[in-house]
């Protein structure tokens, strides 16, 4: 599926999560009303059963209660994806954690985020719960969690463990986690008015109002107290009937979703038998993947199965049955159909061979890069395929185990960040500035030597995969320590003057303004090009000038895809007037783009880069900076 298609699919499915949310908030409010009518006869009141100044009195209340129950969870859950985890108990897992399993999970993850250019998640572990299960949470990319049970951690191998963390990925693409955690906010609304019955029933009962009526002869407070407690249980029995509307939001919003998490998991990976064997052992299990933490209900839809059972299962499930999805990517492990498991072996075989075929042409044009047209780069965008997974995984062997090691310890991670700026400059500058060894700790000093060092042999193509592998160590930085590391990185980032440190900056930055921000990302503002005559023409013109002899020639290209809807005003310009200060201002824009917007961007520079058959190491760095700056990943080896 279309990356941007997908993230604007998931934009109509917040519309139609608000339209079923209305029809909800109707039902409550007219089962109160019904209610708290009947409860008016029960008393001897005589009155009409159609009350209009009634209704608004019980609307406002129900509207005011139910508003303050979303609001509420969703600052809960601002912080994004780490707020979700933390909430159903799990434990932050630590980098450098040299237990098997978790590095094992570590690995996945990391050869994950790298191969689809999506920066490191946060890694919970849910170690209270026992059954298979996982999830992915955040409101951006930038502050995605994934999480994971112990029971998965611990029973399932390797290749199960990627197809789960691989449809969890999916839904990270296809935008599917701020819609995810809209939906808690909204349960935790419509649920409100059961919690509250309940608060009115223990209230009656332990601070002694049922007593009322041994304790006074008037029998009037008696039968005050019964319709009070009477009116707790019908609120009580209404928020059940909030449960079954949320059970049919998450079931119309969710349940579609898993089949395509499943089909794109099993494009990442090639290997439909590992995620096909991880659902086999959730079915074959008493109480498949349930979880026990309290907010298994409401963040049911979050999971990678079912956290949560009750009689409504078969009308209105979060998630398809096990052995439908078992069958929908890997009949021969449900069906035992031998001809229909042939064809779908000889299937993936083909898209196996198919995939190789593809690859290895890209590689055999002259420079690398002969068929390796910008069409194709832009359908990579939230993509993943198996080469892309390899090509990571041989990445994370090939990097030493010193720099690896620096990038998960908080401390070392950010020496790594110093050191990869001063290293991505000619020997002379290798040395660290008076200015910032006066600010940093002995300590830091002889660790960002030490680097440097490391890094004098290392591979061009290993510094950014590094700095993303440092991110959530770098996370773990409190606020107060974050603003001076910021600052001396964008100095160093200046003084450098390159392509590398202006990329390294950018995505450092991006990423953990995001986490120490109480704004998680831009307002979208530019729905069209037109605004942004002078953004497109500050880029478009600092990556023609990249290509120094052909820069005409491929700034011609990069108008080219976007010439229907160019602005005006865009024009060619000279050298000295795209620096990267207006550049890094121009990607700013872009970011406060819509999704269609986006496109035409990516579009137009990629044209750009590629315009000249090749692609250098610093065009890369540069595509891969404005791509997740905008949140638009493209993955390892789609420029290759």
């Amino acid at each position: 599926m279309d990356f941007f298609e997908a993230q604007d699919r998931a934009k109509r499915n917040t519309g139609k999560l608000v339209v079923l949310y209305l029809l909800a908030i109707i039902g409550i409010i007219f089962s109160v009303y019904l209610a708290v009518m009947i409860l008016f006869y029960s008393q001897g009141a005589t009155a009409n059963l159609w009350n209009p100044a009634l209704l608004v009195i019980v609307s406002s209340i129900v509207f005011i209660v139910i508003a303050i129950g979303t609001i509420f969870r969703m600052a809960q859950l601002r912080k994004g994806g780490s707020a979700v985890a933390e909430m159903l108990g799990g434990r932050k897992l630590e980098p450098s954690s040299t237990d098997p399993d978790e590095s094992r999970l570590m690995n996945i993850v990391e050869e994950m985020s790298i191969a689809s250019g999506i920066p490191v998640p946060d890694i919970y572990i849910l170690d209270h719960e026992e059954n298979i299960n996982a999830f992915a949470a955040g409101l951006t990319t930038q502050d995605a969690a994934v999480g994971v049970t112990r029971g998965a951690l611990e029973q399932l191998n390797r290749d199960e463990l990627q197809g789960v963390i691989a449809h969890e990925f999916s839904h990270i693409f296809n935008g599917d986690m701020r819609l995810n955690i809209r939906l808690i906010g909204i349960l935790n609304g419509i649920l409100l008015i059961h919690v509250m019955g309940m608060i009115i029933i223990r209230g009656m009962f332990y601070s002694g109002g049922v007593r009322l009526r041994s304790k006074r002869n008037g029998k009037s407070d008696g039968k005050s107290t019964i319709v009070i407690v009477l009116f707790g249980l019908t609120l009580v029995i209404i928020g059940y009937i909030g449960m079954i509307f949320g059970r049919m939001i998450q079931s119309a919003i969710s349940r579609q979703r898993e089949y395509l998490a499943d089909a794109a998991a099993v494009q990442y990976t090639r290997n439909p038998d590992g995620l096909a064997g991880a659902l086999r052992k959730i079915g074959q299990k008493k109480k498949g993947a349930e979880i026990n933490d309290g907010h298994a209900m409401e963040m049911s839809h979050l999971f990678f199965a079912s956290s949560f059972h009750s009689a409504l299962d078969k009308l209105y499930s979060t998630h398809p049955p096990i052995e439908k999805r078992i069958q929908a990517i890997s009949p021969s492990l449900s069906a035992g159909d031998s001809r229909r498991e042939k064809r779908i072996q000889q299937k993936f075989q083909k898209n196996h061979v198919s995939g190789s075929k593809s690859a290895h042409v890209e590689k055999a044009g002259a420079g690398g890069h002969a068929a390796l047209t910008p069409e194709v780069i832009l359908a990579t965008i939230g993509t993943l395929n198996s080469n892309n997974m390899s090509q990571a995984g041989k990445l994370l062997q090939d990097i030493p185990d010193i720099l690896k090691t620096a990038a998960h310890e908080p401390y070392a991670a950010e020496g790594l960040i110093y050191a990869l700026l001063l290293s991505a400059s000619d020997a002379r500058k290798e040395t660290i500035p008076e200015w910032l060894t006066n600010n940093l700790e002995t300590g830091m000093v002889d660790q960002v030597n030490n680097l440097i060092s490391e890094l004098r042999n290392a591979d061009r193509k290993w510094h950014l995969p590094l700095a993303e592998l440092a991110l959530p160590a770098l996370r773990q930085m409190s606020e107060n320590q974050y603003q001076p590391f910021r600052e001396m990185v964008g100095r160093l980032a200046k003084e450098r003057e390159g392509i590398f440190s202006f990329a390294l900056e950018k995505i450092i930055t991006r990423q953990l303004d995001t986490v120490f921000s109480k704004k998680k990302d831009p307002e979208i503002r530019h729905h069209h090009l037109k605004p942004l005559g002078d953004e497109i023409s500050v880029l478009l013109s600092a990556l023609s000038h990249v290509s120094d002899e052909h820069a005409k020639s491929a700034w011609q290209a990069g108008l080219n895809p976007i010439k229907k809807v160019i602005p005006d005003n865009v024009r060619f310009l000279p050298k000295e007037e795209c620096g990267f200060d207006v550049v890094d201002k121009a990607i700013d824009e872009f970011a406060a783009s819509a999704n269609p917007v986006k496109k035409y961007i990516l579009s137009a520079i990629i044209h750009c880069v590629v315009a000249d058959k090749k692609i250098t190491i610093g065009e890369k760095e540069m595509l891969r900076a404005v791509s997740e700056s905008i949140d638009c990943p493209i993955p390892l080896g789609a420029m290759d």
